[in-house]
């Protein structure tokens, strides 16, 4: 809010606290519950995370929400009644999400991986690295905040720095990140990546001698601190460093001898001066919004990255709308650190909504965020993939694809060895599996406890009465992009209304649209039914008008007057695309949201047909009256 009685929060460094100006004393275990709710301004937290941010496992109060209760009280003084509001289950701060810096920080960082101006993206890096004011939650006191809140804001700027540095070598002005980097190194000396850009602003600034002092450093460093020798890329550098040396005392004893270094590998990235570059991207966008449940999904990604270190691809298939995008993004954040060569993210556009990348594009793409100039990329969709394997072979990458349309859409992106590559798809991927050895995670609807769990994280308290939430959860069909959008219309309609508009099911992914597109249900299934064959697309308005429970290829094929193999063939396709789910050995059912797409597309089909027939009839009896 702003005015006399704004409240702002800096988290990015000790504690600081303002109110209408002036500084704010917070003292003792307020201080960590305070950080608590900042830190998810303006969405509610559970009683149970305040005191995990409070107290450790060892020194739980007795009364656990008794005591959350009294330290709420003695904040409400502090700050005000009307900044701390009590939800279902837990408090809810409520002030500008801009006056908290971790917020605005986070906000920041998220809008530069979508800014296509590079000045737009200098600036918001500038403004994101000027909120920074030391150790996150120092003096917070809260163990919980500092292990992990802390670690992941650290990652962040880390990330935003090396983006920072990055621009400026690219823009020509070496020597004014040396001063930076060399106080990086000094923070972060086991950070290999701010290592490797010091030794390149020092080379491109003609002072080779010191880039090679450098490595002799941070060779010690990490063997006397991890008993390990430096990465591949440091030790490229060293070699590239190495022979330039070697290449200017050659030149400077004989000069008559046209004596270059050697032309670069395949695999190297080479600037427009000859320096080799080697950049770890850092794409991945901000993870979406309130994440819930999929634990088995999290735990079957955490064991795949175990069990296949060195190279693997995961399918995440599903119908649209169900989460495949926030799944990935939440888990590729969790893992960010075990990707030190960088993360790629490209939406492919597969079902929409903007036009298609085909595989030459995003090919283009990938290449653009590992460093390549566009005199570097061939035209060949052939050897542009060779060219991405070659880069990525025995770097620890990740690669998100998301929104594949098929198979062939997304196979010259993968990877070879060393990385790991995330395809997020409506399509079942089968034959991904079947030839690239493709792990395949389906997802399906969110548990009941899970979907209510969302709506009350999204809904205002008034809205959360007895009941509403379990039969909204219901109506929506425990779908995650069902649920957002019932929030929000909820947020700004009668709840009522809202329910009513939901209850009668051939209106229901009607009324499930808020926003754009992205927000409109029937169009993200409708991006889905587009892509099927006209024979398969009739038999999915019929199948979802007449058939309700489970069914198999036999009532299909009755109903389609058709053979039961033929049948089959139809519901396969229509299961490869998440328009029938699976349930058993050739048995299959609708999930009710896209019933009631079909429902509602038949409708629709009928009432044009209704309107050409009137049409028709009047044209004929105009006819028929000057005739």
């Amino acid at each position: 809010m702003e005015g006399t009685d704004r409240v702002e929060i800096g988290l990015l460094g000790p504690l600081v606290v303002r109110r209408g100006g002036c500084e704010v004393e917070v003292g003792g275990r307020l201080r960590a519950v305070l950080a608590m709710l900042a830190v998810e301004v303006g969405r509610p937290v559970s009683v149970e995370r305040v005191a995990r941010g409070v107290w450790s496992d060892h020194d739980l109060p007795v009364h656990v929400r008794k005591s959350v209760q009294t330290q709420i009280v003695r904040l409400r003084r502090l700050l005000g009644n009307s900044r701390i509001h009590t939800e279902a289950g837990g408090y809810r701060l409520d002030i500008n999400p801009a006056d908290v810096d971790v917020v605005r920080f986070r906000r920041l960082i998220s809008e530069v991986a979508t800014e296509s101006d590079e000045e737009g993206r200098r600036r918001l890096l500038a403004d994101a690295l000027a909120l920074w004011r030391g150790t996150p939650f120092e003096g917070v006191g809260s163990a919980w905040l500092d292990e992990v809140e802390a670690e992941r804001m650290v990652e962040l700027y880390l990330g935003a720095q090396e983006r920072w540095v990055d621009a400026e070598i690219s823009a020509g002005r070496y020597g004014a990140v040396v001063a930076d980097l060399r106080e990086l190194t000094a923070r972060f000396p086991l950070r290999e990546a701010l290592w490797s850009r010091l030794l390149l602003a020092l080379q491109r600034s003609g002072r080779s001698a010191e880039a090679l002092g450098c490595y002799e450093t941070v060779r010690v460093l990490l063997a006397d601190e991890l008993g390990v020798d430096p990465g591949p890329e440091l030790k490229r550098q060293h070699g590239v460093l190495l022979q330039s040396e070697s290449a200017a005392a050659t030149i400077g004893e004989d000069e008559h001898h046209d004596r270059t270094q050697p032309p670069p590998s395949s695999d190297q990235i080479v600037s427009s001066d000859g320096a080799a570059v080697h950049v770890a991207p850092q794409q991945l966008p901000a993870a979406r919004g309130v994440f819930v449940g999929r634990a088995n999904e999290l735990q079957a990604l955490d064991d795949l990255r175990q069990e296949a270190p060195e190279s693997a691809i995961v399918v995440l298939h599903g119908l649209g709308g169900i989460g495949k995008t926030t799944l990935a993004l939440h888990w590729a954040h969790r893992q960010r650190a075990t990707f030190p060569d960088g993360q790629l993210f490209i939406d492919l556009q597969g079902f929409g909504p903007g036009e298609l990348i085909d595989a030459g594009a995003a090919l283009r793409s990938l290449l653009l965020g590992l460093g390549h100039t566009e005199e570097q990329i061939p035209d060949d969709v052939d050897a542009r993939s060779s060219i991405l394997r070659s880069v990525l072979a025995d770097r620890r990458c990740l690669i998100v694809l998301d929104n594949a349309l098929d198979a062939d859409h997304v196979r010259p992106l993968i990877p070879g060895s060393g990385s790991l590559a995330v395809v997020t798809s409506r399509n079942e991927l089968r034959g991904l599996a079947v030839r690239d050895g493709a792990h395949r995670i389906a997802l399906g609807q969110l548990a009941a406890e899970e979907s209510q769990e969302f709506l009350r994280r999204r809904l205002p308290d008034w809205q959360a009465r007895d009941g509403a939430v379990e039969e909204l959860a219901d109506l929506c069909g425990h779908v995650p992009l069902a649920l957002s959008i019932a929030a929000a219309r909820s947020e700004e309609d009668d709840l009522d209304l809202v329910m009513d508009d939901l209850r009668d099911l051939p209106r229901r992914v009607e009324a499930l649209a808020v926003g754009d597109e992205s927000g409109d249900l029937r169009a993200v299934f409708a991006r889905s039914y587009e892509t099927l064959a006209p024979e398969v697309a009739k038999a999915f308005q019929l199948l979802g008008l007449h058939l309700y429970d489970t069914f198999d290829c036999s009532a299909a094929a009755g109903l389609l007057g058709t053979s039961p193999h033929a049948a089959g063939s139809v519901l396969d396709s229509l299961a490869d695309q998440h328009l029938l789910c699976r349930a058993g050995a050739r048995r299959y059912e609708f999930h009710q949201l896209v019933r009631a797409y079909a429902v509602g597309l038949t409708r629709r089909d009928q009432r044009s047909r209704t309107a050409r027939d009137v049409v028709s009839l009047a044209a004929r009896r105009q006819g028929a009256y000057w005739k």
